[in-house]
């Protein structure tokens, strides 16, 4: 976990776990030539004794010379209207992050012990996780969070206090009924060390290494499966090939869909097994057009023989845009386009065509301004080669354009009339036919 003349970050809440960490660190201080310094971020969640608790961290790093970092929370967690431990955590872990990067810290010592990995562990096993959440608290994470008191019980910890003479806070809340955390450490797991296995604890550590083990090697075939079956993968969106999922093992499916939704999301603590199969279930369903909504305002859609992850939309996607000449840039920051506009003589000797994000059209049969916007209901055009006009709502289902994207697909025209569908169709009307002696060419990136 440590080498030699790492810089360390000690998270300390006041905590019995947290004090015997800060102290247990600096007795390695002078063997590791260890640079630390204790954190402590103020939640102000409990008004003066949650200040008084800051104050007795201060002292405490103060009596063995190390500095400490300290934040306050500026009020907004009593505002949460969700998940308030989850805020609480995340605004922690983003401040240790912070001071990480200002202090250039090779790692940043977390106080969890055996004791927390069992409740863990229960906790996990309640919500019906796979082996990725049996797994529990890791050691060490991403080379950087490290938890040096993960094999310890608690009540090794309390006898290590005791005998040091460091004294130490208790949270009140931990003794809170309502918290199912709280009830599985003070009536569950006692009853069983009592009446089942007084080494319960011990074998959970060891129960969970095992499952973090299995799950590296199926986290590495996992992520090989993805790829193979990937339309496209990034942060904001990932579109998967549904035949290619449906031959895959349901373990392996389930571990695919967790990791989509991990890519999108990161932490993925509000996921649990009816969220997955409720996917699952989806990719089932007869109809071509379906989606369901998960927490972290994940929508996952099934187009056709597709299944697509996404951030659930704000708000609908609009733009409009003119241009009054050539050549011309429109730039569509709405969906990260542009269209480039330009003219060319033209005679029948040139090449056609083969590009889909590009356009010739007849200059003769447009007028200035060009418009471009999106897709509205009720537009018609003329798909080139055919005859009479369609809907475009019917285009885009034709070709199989998924709903979401249907606003994002830029639509050019002249006065009423729908010139070209980006990067899709252009209108009969407006085709290059043997009188045409110049063209405009309109270019989407």
């Amino acid at each position: 976990m440590l080498a030699i003349g790492d810089r360390v970050i000690v998270c300390v809440s006041g905590g019995p776990d947290s004090m015997a960490l800060l102290f247990a660190l600096h007795q390695l201080q002078d063997d590791y030539q260890l640079s630390l310094w204790g954190s402590h971020y103020n939640h102000k969640l409990r008004g003066k004794e949650s200040d008084q608790e800051a104050e007795f961290v201060k002292c405490q790093a103060e009596r063995i010379g190390i500095p400490l970092l300290v934040e306050d929370d500026n009020g907004s967690l009593l505002k949460t209207k969700g998940n308030l431990e989850e805020t609480a955590r995340n605004k922690r872990y983003a401040f240790f992050q912070k001071k990480t990067l200002e202090l250039n810290a090779q790692k940043v010592a977390l106080g969890h012990t055996a004791t927390d990995q069992a409740e863990t562990f229960f906790l996990w096993l309640f919500r019906g996780v796979g082996t990725k959440g049996l797994g529990c608290i890791p050691p060490v994470r991403d080379n950087l969070i490290i938890r040096p008191l993960i094999e310890t019980e608690r009540e090794e910890i309390i006898g290590f206090l005791k005998e040091k003479g460091i004294p130490w806070k208790e949270d009140p809340t931990n003794k809170a009924g309502n918290f199912l955390r709280n009830r599985v450490r003070r009536i569950l797991i006692p009853k069983l060390l009592k009446e089942f296995d007084p080494h319960l604890v011990k074998k959970i550590i060891k129960t969970t290494e095992i499952f973090r083990d299995d799950d590296i090697f199926l986290e590495k075939l996992t992520l090989d499966k993805l790829n193979e079956i990937s339309i496209k993968n990034d942060k904001t969106n990932v579109l998967l090939d549904i035949n290619k999922l449906e031959v895959l093992p349901v373990s392996l499916k389930r571990r695919v869909i967790r990791y989509a939704l991990k890519t999108i999301q990161g932490a993925l603590r509000r996921v649990n097994f009816d969220h997955v199969e409720s996917i699952l279930k989806l990719i089932k369903s007869h109809q071509p057009h379906s989606q369901i909504s998960l927490p972290y305002e994940i929508e996952v859609y099934k187009e056709y023989n597709r299944l697509r992850f996404a951030r659930a939309l704000k708000e609908t996607i609009s733009f409009y845009y003119e241009a009054y000449k050539v050549p011309e840039i429109i730039i569509i920051p709405e969906i990260e386009r542009k269209i480039t506009i330009t003219t060319l003589d033209w005679d029948q000797n040139n090449s056609p065509l083969t590009e889909k994000n590009v356009a010739l059209i007849d200059f003769e049969k447009i007028n200035f301004p060009l418009v471009v916007r999106n897709w509205k209901r009720g537009d018609r055009f003329q798909p080139l080669g055919t005859q009479g006009s369609k809907k475009v709502k019917d285009f885009f289902i034709d070709l199989k354009i998924p709903r979401i994207e249907r606003k994002q697909v830029p639509l050019v025209l002249c006065g009423d009339q729908i010139a070209w569908i980006a990067g899709l169709r252009v209108d009969e009307k407006v085709k290059i036919t043997q009188s045409t002696k110049k063209v405009v060419k309109m270019v989407i990136i």
